[in-house]
């Protein structure tokens, strides 16, 4: 088939960031009665579902969409472009497609669309950053134009929800992502892309022709891309956007006392301190063991986050999350400054050690867990000198080339993704370099598992050995946004994907 996308004029709504910062004029009287809703973003790099490095949620989440999303108050998976979806043994599934929906350049999102979008992550052409995951597709069968069969190599029981990450958008299987996937983004979504200027503002427009009619409740979405969070706090208080996220605990202290404004909290997020095994000091599991010694989990939430532990803001040494129902619940470890010298000494370090602890000092909570646990290590001999960078030159040129590092990692619905991405031998997120032979061990069965409950006794036994040799700290954080109170509804589930076709204004 065919396909064309007609784009509209930009609409007069849409100003420069530049112009912002000016105290640029307020919408013109024309919109009005409109409902529209503006976000402070961050500045995106590549935008293109497959290489899309997680900077836009706002813009791709309205504009792209999935077979299923995750239900944030329930956290079971939603209908979306796929109405049901069956397996009997985690290896042969089967799809049933929504009928009746189309992209925005009006063609038909059908079978074709979705075995396209698989086979995609494997074209070595697009460096697709599922590629691995979907390497277990054995084939994809056609039953007919609106159910798909797909066969795996291995049984995968949560196979489902690879389906919810956020590079696995359905995409039009005729339409160019190539050339215009970074300038003319195109899905099915509830918004359509009017204008985009790049590294700078775009507009989105409801798109008229969606598959719920009751749906999206907004007119328009304009994003503005502000590299800095006070530049975007100082316009949410100005009334020049209504949302900003990745909002940190002292901005949201300094916006308590603002009637207008509310800073939520939909999900928690991962801060690994990393203590990477495949260099030295910490290729001594003494080593880490000290380390591990010298926290004090009451002193990092407050210091962190000015809050108490386990409310808000959370801590344990293994991949899992606190509130997960995978999660084993251990003994939070003592304080024990002598016990950590002596560790130190039995590893060979009796004079203490210097390490380079690297971090994305623009990214929430990296700043201040990091001083936290430089001054909390110290009385047991770790010297952490720190190296804090922008978040982009963090991942882009010290990310899994340190020897100690703190990384913002979003959770997962389905634990056995963040498993298989960080945590096995050969996994190419690997930041703490952990080879322990037991572990990608039990990783593998954990995937291929098809009995819950053998598949929990699994995650249990994992947990014991991140207790024991593990090589995390795994500090959990809320995700903060702040918000207009003229918004409601905002919903934002684990899997980091707004979803603004539920969001309204009063």
């Amino acid at each position: 088939m065919n396909k064309r996308t007609l784009f509209a004029a930009l609409c007069l709504l849409l100003l420069p960031a530049s112009l912002i910062f000016a105290g640029g004029d307020k919408e013109s009287s024309q919109d009005v009665e409109e409902k529209v809703v503006r976000v402070a973003s961050q500045v995106p790099g590549l935008i293109t579902p497959g290489s899309w490095d997680g900077q836009v949620f706002s813009l791709n989440s309205s504009i792209y969409e999935y077979l299923v999303e995750i239900n944030p108050e329930t956290g079971e998976l939603d209908p979306v472009l796929a109405t049901s979806w069956e397996t009997s043994d985690g290896k042969s599934w089967i799809f049933t497609l929504r009928e009746g929906v189309t992209f925005h350049d009006g063609s038909t999102f059908d079978a074709e669309d979705l075995k396209f979008t698989i086979e995609r992550t494997q074209d070595p052409a697009v460096g697709h950053l599922k590629k691995n995951d979907f390497a277990i597709v054995e084939s994809i069968n056609i039953i007919d134009p609106y159910k798909v069969e797909i066969k795996l190599k291995e049984s995968r029981p949560t196979f489902i929800y690879l389906m919810t990450d956020y590079n696995m958008m359905m995409l039009s299987s005729d339409y160019d992502y190539a050339s215009k996937g970074e300038s003319k983004p195109m899905g099915t979504g509830p918004f359509k892309m009017e204008q985009l200027i790049p590294k700078e503002s775009a507009l989105l427009v409801k798109n008229t022709e969606y598959w719920d009619p009751a749906l999206p409740k907004l007119d328009k979405i304009i994003i503005y891309f502000v590299p800095d969070i006070e530049a975007s706090i100082s316009m949410l208080e100005a009334d020049r956007v209504d949302i900003v996220p990745f909002v940190t605990p002292v901005i949201k202290n300094r916006l308590a006392s603002n009637g207008d404004l509310s800073v939520i909290a939909p999900y928690q997020e991962h801060r690994f301190i990393s203590l990477v095994q495949g260099m030295e000091p910490f290729d001594d599991n003494r080593v880490r063991l000290a380390f591990k010694y010298t926290m004090d989990p009451e002193v990092i939430a407050k210091s962190v986050a000015q809050m108490e532990l386990n409310e808000g803001i959370f801590y344990n040494e293994v991949p899992v999350m606190n509130n997960q129902a995978e999660y084993l619940d251990l003994p939070l470890r003592e304080r024990n400054i002598e016990k950590a010298k002596e560790l130190l000494t039995q590893a060979g370090y009796p004079d203490g050690v210097t390490v380079d602890l690297y971090f994305a000092s623009d990214h929430p909570f990296g700043k201040e867990l990091a001083q936290t646990i430089k001054e909390l290590s110290a009385p047991a001999g770790f010297n952490l000198e720190l190296k804090g960078y922008t978040r982009d030159i963090y991942l882009s040129q010290y990310w899994l080339k340190a020897p100690m590092c703190i990384t913002g990692w979003g959770a997962r619905a389905d634990i056995s993704m963040l498993l298989n991405y960080a945590f096995r031998s050969d996994a190419s997120w690997n930041e703490s370099h952990i080879n322990i032979p037991e572990v990608d061990v039990l990783i593998d069965k954990i995937r291929s598992e098809v009995d819950p409950d053998v598949r929990l006794g699994y995650y249990h036994e994992l947990q014991k050995i991140f207790y024991d040799e593990g090589t995390i700290i795994n500090v959990q954080v809320p995700y903060l946004v702040a918000v207009n109170n003229r918004v409601v509804n905002y919903r934002q589930p684990i899997s980091m994907l707004p979803q603004y076709k539920y969001m309204d204004i009063k």
